[in-house]
């Protein structure tokens, strides 16, 4: 079965969580705390025990931001990363926050590199999900690059509602907007458009998908991977 783009990830290291969280103490956080922000290096992981996080992208200029990644439990976020080497766009645009309230376990990044070198199994959950991290961020470039403003917002209302909202992503379209790289005024045609197709309904800040066959018609193929789309799964 072909992987497609996600979004959203969690549980990739729930196998690993005694190693990860052995003798370490835990973080509550609330909606919008920030984990990891402007100014600092990605010197530490979290590792989730409930709740998501989103790794996001801000544009300084504009303040603008880009959601890129959500985590959940059993995830862990920001990935291993060398702490001798450091880039200036992780200090300066990369971003990790609360998107709802959560509990995690922060974890050096030197910690994470010794068990990446004693745990063969660790080290190949984590070159996997680097994979499919490398796949979302590739995914969103193309797309960006070039896909039309419909099959944009087509592409993202395709992993609201089948993947984001049932683990309890809410998005407002001013941020949905800001994650497909559309003015919020270009996004809400598209929607006035998809609204007159009677392809989705919008009432009291909630968007819902009423008519798939049409929705996915509008998608670019990657993100449907081999298979016909199923409302029932």
């Amino acid at each position: 079965m072909l992987k497609i783009p996600e979004y959203y990830y969690d549980g990739t290291f729930m196998p690993f969580q005694p190693i990860l969280t052995a003798n370490r103490p835990t973080q509550a956080f609330q909606p919008n705390d920030q984990l990891v922000t402007i100014g600092e290096f990605m010197t530490r992981s979290f590792y989730v025990q409930q709740g998501i996080l989103r790794f996001y992208i801000l544009d300084a200029d504009t303040g603008s931001e880009k959601t890129e990644l959500f985590i959940g439990p059993g995830g862990l976020f920001p990935l291993y990363s060398p702490v001798e080497r450091q880039y200036r766009m992780e200090r300066d645009a990369f971003l990790v926050q609360a998107q709802t309230d959560a509990v995690v376990t922060p974890i050096p990044q030197r910690d994470l590199a010794t068990a990446l070198a004693t745990d063969p199994q660790f080290a190949m959950a984590m070159l996997r999900q680097y994979a499919d991290f490398s796949g979302i961020l590739l995914y969103d470039a193309v797309i960006l690059a070039t896909q039309d403003s419909l099959t944009k917002v087509c592409n993202y209302l395709y992993q609201y509602e089948k993947l984001l909202k049932p683990h309890g992503v809410v998005l407002t379209q001013a941020a949905m907007a800001s994650n497909v790289g559309l003015p919020l005024l270009t996004f809400t045609r598209v929607l006035q458009k998809l609204r007159t197709l009677s392809i989705v309904t919008t009432a009291r800040k909630t968007l819902t998908v009423v008519d798939w066959p049409a929705l996915v018609q509008r998608c670019s193929p990657e993100l449907l991977a081999d298979t016909a789309y199923n409302e029932n799964t």
